[in-house]
């Protein structure tokens, strides 16, 4: 299905990011669109070619990208998505800001949980080396953060459990497979 900017640029936004489709996801971009990343606060794309190499990369990266929410007006817009980098789950939130023509002029992004945050860096940082013709700077950036990676992963898998209160007992009147019916046969 063919949505026109015109109709809706962030529904256009999203349905491009989810079909994987560049050409479209660019032209919701305006020309002098920043993009401010998850990964650092030094990390800043400007004008619609760098974004366009960076959502390149990324539409390698990622799959499964679903949109679940869309909250805002004509001039900013918040949507919420899920996707996939490499075996995890991801979760997503980017603020649009529109122009007077109804393109993004300006997007910024958060991702969480922080291993899929870092499998992101670790994947996005040599790829981008490459697309920009850096094969060199590639591996040292794959050096780099393969390591940050691996230990978030570790820490979300072994630490985190440890430090995660034990969850409590749910009453049985709130559990869902429960009835007074089912409670006064027993």
């Amino acid at each position: 299905m063919t949505v026109h900017i015109q109709d809706s640029p962030a529904l256009a936004y999203r349905r491009a990011g989810e079909e994987h489709d560049l050409d479209a996801l660019t032209a919701t971009l305006a020309a002098d669109v920043a993009f401010h990343s998850p990964l650092s606060g030094r990390a800043a794309f400007r004008g619609r070619e760098q974004v366009n190499r960076l959502f390149s990369v990324v539409l390698d990266t990622v799959s499964d990208l679903r949109y679940q929410s869309d909250i805002g007006d004509e001039h900013t817009r918040a949507v919420t998505a899920t996707a996939r980098v490499g075996r995890m789950t991801m979760h997503e939130t980017a603020v649009l800001r529109f122009d007077e023509e109804g393109l993004i002029e300006e997007l910024t992004m958060w991702i969480r949980p922080l291993p899929a945050l870092t499998a992101m860096m670790a994947a996005l940082g040599p790829g981008l080396a490459r697309a920009s013709g850096r094969p060199g700077l590639a591996l040292l950036v794959g050096a780099a953060v393969k390591p940050l990676a691996a230990i978030t992963r570790l820490g979300d898998r072994t630490l985190v459990p440890l430090l995660t209160p034990p969850r409590q007992e749910r009453p049985s009147h709130l559990d869902r497979n429960s009835s007074p019916e089912r409670e006064h046969r027993s």
